[in-house]
């Protein structure tokens, strides 16, 4: 077999790596971040919940069944809310019924009146 020669450039590349790595080396040292000593962080918000609601089966199914309670409670008032808002005055409970009221009393004392 026989070992074929390098362009000329590849072989000026090859003489001059060395030289260029030894040359970026200082720069590189300067651009890469200084090593921080970790940082004992507070527990997260998510780990201080585990052991009050997700610890054992039961305080789990707990939690889910009042978190769904809960969450539907609020849901339905806010629904509720927002469309007695949006059809206010087109409700039943809106409606003025004295506008309607009948005398039922004289109607009740006429009848007793023919019945005798």
């Amino acid at each position: 077999l026989k070992k074929r020669s390098s362009p000329p450039a590849t072989m000026a590349f090859r003489a001059l790596n060395p030289i260029m790595r030894q040359a970026a080396r200082p720069a590189m040292a300067s651009a890469r971040p200084a090593i921080r000593p970790t940082v004992a962080r507070p527990m997260s918000g998510l780990k201080a919940l585990y052991p009050m609601f997700m610890d054992s089966n039961m305080k789990y199914l707990t939690f889910v069944f009042a978190g769904a309670i809960a969450v539907e409670f609020v849901y339905g008032n806010v629904a509720n809310m927002m469309w007695e808002n949006a059809n206010a005055g087109k409700l039943v409970k809106d409606v003025d019924w004295s506008k309607w009221a009948e005398d039922d009393e004289e109607e009740e004392e006429e009848e007793e009146d023919d019945d005798e």
